[in-house]
């Protein structure tokens, strides 16, 4: 039997696990092997400077913490500002840009709905036949 201390500590422990879990951050030289390894891959490339991008960071934490639990999508960012070679790659001009890979091609498709929570979670379980309810 655990003590209350310990039980208490646990329970700190898990939410920060939740608390701090997020967006896979993608770099350069990982991104191409990420977005083409056979799962779903819904991707925010930004600017940190963004108003834009400032605004959405929160509803992609959340997102995230949508299909934190499904092995088969993953939502993930890509800082233009350190990562530009992904970023020209993908042809992003503006921030933020949206993008889901799927079926292991390197070809993402532009997202151009709403940016709420509802929006972007109807859009990722639409298009990769995931079952995560909101």
């Amino acid at each position: 039997m655990l003590s209350r201390s310990a039980l208490l500590a646990l329970l700190v422990a898990a939410i920060l696990a939740v608390a701090t879990a997020g967006p896979i951050e993608l770099t350069d030289s990982e991104f191409d092997d990420k977005i083409t390894d056979g799962k779903a891959w819904f991707v925010k490339f930004f600017a940190p400077w963004c108003g834009h991008c400032k605004r959405l960071a929160p509803t992609w934490d959340q997102l995230s913490g949508e299909f934190a639990s499904n092995e088969d999508v993953n939502i993930a960012t890509v800082d233009c500002t350190v990562h530009r070679d992904a970023c020209s790659k993908q042809g992003v001009r503006g921030y933020p840009t949206l993008k889901l890979f799927k079926d292991g091609s390197n070809t993402g498709t532009k997202y151009a709905g709403s940016r709420d929570l509802g929006s972007l979670a109807d859009y990722v379980r639409t298009h990769t036949g995931s079952k995560e309810e909101l």
